[in-house]
C-alpha cells in the first residue's frame, strides 16, 4: 500500500473483530494485514478482507484513505498447531514459529536470540524447546 503519512514504527490494532498490523516499508509504503481467519486455504483475497483491512488502516490513520494497493496477497499462517513460540529440531533445520503470529514481532528478538545460543552455543530453552532437542 502507497500512501504519505508519518508511521514510522509497527503498529498493531486490538479490536475485538477486526486485529489488524500495519508496518512500514520503504517509500512511503506499507504492509498492511491481519491474522484472523484460521484456515488452510492459500492465496485469494476476499473483497470483505480487503474491505476490513481498509478499513481499519483508515481508523489508525485518515491518509491511508487516499492509498493505492501495489499488491495484495493471502497466505496460510506459519505457526504449530498450538500456536505456541517453540523452536525445534528436523535434522539439521530449525523450525522457530509463532513468530508470526498476532504479537509475533515482539517474541522475534527473543527467539532469534534463544535460536542463536542453542547453535553456537547448544543453550536449550527449556520453556521453548522441547527436551529431546538437548540430546538431538
Amino acid at each position: 500500500m502507497i500512501v504519505a503519512t508519518s508511521i514510522s514504527r509497527p503498529l498493531r490494532l486490538l479490536h475485538p473483530r477486526r486485529p489488524v498490523y500495519v508496518v512500514p516499508r520503504d517509500d512511503q509504503r506499507f504492509m498492511i494485514g491481519a491474522t484472523m481467519i484460521e484456515n488452510d486455504e492459500r492465496g485469494r483475497v476476499t473483497a470483505r478482507s480487503l474491505i476490513e483491512l481498509a478499513n481499519s488502516a483508515y481508523a489508525i490513520h485518515p491518509a491511508f484513505a487516499e492509498a493505492e494497493f501495489a499488491e495484495m496477497g493471502a497466505d496460510v499462517r506459519p505457526a504449530f498447531h498450538d500456536n505456541l513460540p517453540r523452536i525445534e529440531r528436523r535434522g539439521k533445520t530449525l523450525f522457530i514459529n509463532a513468530a508470526s503470529f498476532r504479537h509475533g514481532f515482539l517474541l522475534a528478538p527473543s527467539l532469534a536470540r534463544r535460536a542463536a545460543d542453542f547453535v553456537y552455543g547448544g543453550v536449550v530453552c527449556r520453556n521453548v524447546m522441547p527436551d529431546s532437542l538437548a540430546d538431538a
